[in-house]
């Protein structure tokens, strides 16, 4: 197999991780099923307002757990996720979540990564070809490359 398409090969391996990783972690559009398990997934996507970035789920402030009441008594009324989360984002603005919003300046600090990961791959794939041309290079004896007999 030539170096370049065992190049080709990991190139496509790296892109293919970094795909699976992104869909893995590419959260669900679903709720959770029980009441108890869609407040905890809530209450971990919303920091506590007056705690430096820490999740409602992991704050002990009285504020944190009034939060938390409020999500569980929402979700008790039938409220969505999404009406809540666009509750507590009317009240505190966009930075009461842990994730950035997929749209606009916050879709960059999704993308980012990606990019970041792509150029670094492809960066890696031609220093690796670059030693390799050279190594060939000075492994050529002299009368070869001179074109002497």
């Amino acid at each position: 197999m030539s170096d370049r398409m065992r190049n080709v090969g990991v190139l496509i391996v790296a892109i293919a991780a970094i795909v699976v990783i992104v869909i893995g972690l590419w959260p669900g559009r679903g709720t959770a099923p029980d009441p108890a398990a869609r407040a905890f997934a809530l209450e971990t996507r919303i920091k506590c307002p007056i705690c430096a970035g820490e999740a409602l789920a992991g704050s002990q402030s009285a504020v944190a757990r009034d939060l938390r009441d409020h999500i569980e008594t929402r979700i008790a009324e039938g409220a969505s996720d999404q009406e809540i989360t666009d509750e507590f984002v009317t009240n505190y603005g966009e930075q009461i979540l842990l994730d950035p919003p997929r749209t606009g300046w916050g879709l960059w600090l999704w993308l980012i990564p990606i990019v970041v990961a792509g150029v670094g791959a492809f960066a890696a794939v031609r220093l690796r070809r670059r030693t390799e041309n050279r190594r060939a290079v000075a492994e050529t004896p002299r009368s070869d490359v001179a074109g002497g007999s």
